[in-house]
């Protein structure tokens, strides 16, 4: 559900918004939703991966491969379609950090940390 989540809303945000708008929308859904770190990581990284690659992946195949090809050349990559991965697994890194962050704002706010009287 969180995966569906995150994915939907930050899809639909990139519209209107600026691309760094997929981490408070990682962070805010993990709080919300999310019931342990893996889940929440793991969601937040695959969500934004998979839309990310997917978008990638349109813009690759509208314009026939020439603006990846040519910010490949910017980067010195052998290979045009090494953006789309290197694009989704930046995009993942961002939500899954976000997400986890969230995750552990969640269990601070539900569990907080003792203090000790001297």
């Amino acid at each position: 559900m969180l995966f569906l989540l995150i994915a939907f809303i930050c899809f639909i945000l990139q519209l209107f918004l600026p691309w760094w708008i997929i981490a408070p929308v990682a962070f805010a859904l993990a709080i919300w939703k999310s019931y342990s770190g893996k889940q929440a990581f793991w969601s937040g990284f695959g969500s934004i991966a998979l839309m990310w690659s997917i978008v990638a992946l349109f813009i690759h195949l509208r314009n026939e491969g020439v603006l990846t090809a040519k910010i490949a050349a910017l980067f010195s990559l052998p290979l045009p379609e090494l953006m789309i991965v290197i694009t989704a697994v930046i995009g993942g890194l961002v939500g899954g950090l976000s997400a986890l962050t969230g995750f552990y704002w969640k269990k601070l706010l539900n569990n907080p940390i003792p203090v000790r009287k001297y």
